[in-house]
């Protein structure tokens, strides 16, 4: 076999039946330094469902996309010697640039790009993948699908890092999408106090409340107010208003949503109250391989927040489903099982 499967995207712009068409392309080779992952399982980002709608503008005609997945090296380029073939691994996707830039925390890399995201980076919307062997991580003792979950979770602990909350803490997180779920259970295994997720879906809240957070309707923050520290996981204008309205002077918020490049901000609810203002992106290279930890000793466990797998070929219909509401899974993968 010498082509594969790839799931290409046509640009917003197109009616949603052409955003993504299956083309078959040869299998690259991994050249040196790199190997070549067999890709098992691959996530639907919410920033990629942005980058479908047109929403965000950080997808665009002509590009791979997909950058988080799990899958198992199938070749080695030269000079690599492993993982072995056959390992279960998932692979880091933020490629900083090794210092170049003058920042040593990978995530403030001035040059740093993502496979799937930067538009020239193939990603693992398909049957294969070639990547550097130095963003590898094997997992041989997780499941396809929890590995390909990593990288959503190490955003998420990143972010609760970046929050920083004690154990006295009472904590509000805006969205109960993936990355608003996975960061409300960072917080909690970092020591948290109270965790209260804030989603309008009622199958997001379900699965929060499963997993033992309190939940609101977004209407219902406001009285429910203040908390000490509140977590924007979704970034449009009302949400960032929302997250500085619900905590006190002095109060800190932490943004790690990407819903919307330029959103407007009340800006005296920030100067007059000193709220303290966060960003949280990506994450660093220990992060990763911490979140990976994690997951295998099973102190964070994604299990609840997968939603259905997929084929490639209905994946493109996965993604219309979420962008208007038809479905509100946390988390939708794309298996490539059916591969030929």
């Amino acid at each position: 076999m010498t082509q594969m499967r790839s799931l290409l995207f046509h640009g917003p712009e197109q009616p949603p039946d052409r955003r993504f068409t299956v083309e078959r392309v040869p299998i690259p080779d991994p050249g040196p330094g790199e190997v070549r992952i067999r890709v098992a399982r691959v996530g639907l980002c919410g920033s990629d469902l942005h980058g479908y709608t047109g929403e965000s503008g950080r997808r665009v005609a002509g590009m791979v996309m997909g950058h988080e997945a799990s899958g198992w090296i199938d070749a080695l380029g030269e000079g690599v010697s492993g993982p072995a073939l056959g390992t279960h691994v998932t692979f880091n996707p933020a490629l900083p640039c090794d210092g170049k830039c003058g920042h040593a925390i990978e995530s403030r890399c001035e040059l740093l790009e993502v496979v799937g995201v930067t538009p020239h980076i193939v990603g693992a919307f398909a049957d294969y993948l070639v990547i550097s062997h130095r963003r590898v991580v094997a997992i041989p003792d997780l499941n396809p699908e929890q590995g390909a979950v990593i990288e959503p979770m190490a955003v998420g602990l990143h972010a609760a890092m970046q929050l920083d909350a004690g154990a006295e803490d009472r904590i509000l997180v805006v969205g109960g999408g993936m990355i608003g779920q996975v960061a409300a259970h960072a917080i909690r295994s970092l020591g948290a106090g109270e965790i209260v997720i804030s989603e309008p879906h009622p199958r997001r809240r379900e699965i929060a409340e499963a997993a033992g957070f309190a939940t609101l309707h977004p209407s219902e923050v406001q009285a429910a107010a203040p908390f000490d520290r509140a977590m924007d996981a979704v970034a449009i204008s009302a949400t960032v208003g929302a997250a500085l309205d619900a905590v006190p002077k002095g109060g800190v918020v932490c943004i790690v949503g990407l819903g919307m490049p330029q959103v407007t901000v009340p800006l005296f609810s920030i100067v007059v109250g000193e709220r303290v203002v966060v960003g949280s992106y990506c994450y660093s290279d220990a992060t990763f391989i911490e979140t990976a930890r994690r997951l295998t000793e099973g102190s964070l466990d994604p299990a609840a927040l997968i939603g259905p797998v997929v084929s490639m070929e209905d994946f493109p219909q996965a993604f219309e489903d979420l962008a208007t509401g038809a479905v509100s899974e946390v988390k939708v993968l794309m298996s490539t099982e059916t591969s030929d």
